[in-house]
């Protein structure tokens, strides 16, 4: 059971895995779990937005704050805040993060596809 959550409403709904598409996990997958509207990494960390607005794990708890770190859903397969699927990579030198909204112009909007991971 995945708790599917909106500003307006929260309503328990349930996704079937083999609805997704699946792949095989690798030693660099981001794995993370879904329960109650709270994202989880495979450390047990909080998939929180922090205050400058970026996409990042801490804790438990989430980092003092934190603007969202519960809301989160899967909306026709992508990773959802509330309603919105899309989130921003912003280019930080020769890597990325990953922020709520645009920080700048070296940002670009992206939306993240959920994945079923396998041992394979």
């Amino acid at each position: 059971m995945v708790q599917k959550r909106f500003a307006e409403e929260t309503a328990a709904v349930s996704i079937d895995k083999r609805d997704l598409p699946s792949t095989c996990s690798t030693t660099s997958s981001l794995s993370m779990t879904l329960v109650d509207s709270i994202l989880y990494d495979s450390n047990g960390r909080i998939g929180a937005i922090v205050s400058n607005q970026q996409f990042q794990f801490d804790g438990p708890p989430p980092q003092a704050g934190s603007i969202y770190a519960a809301g989160w859903s899967i909306v026709n397969g992508k990773l959802a805040l509330g309603k919105s699927t899309t989130f921003y990579q912003c280019l930080s030198g020769n890597f990325y993060n990953l922020y709520y909204n645009s920080i700048g112009e070296q940002c670009t909007a992206v939306e993240l596809d959920v994945v079923v991971f396998n041992e394979c």
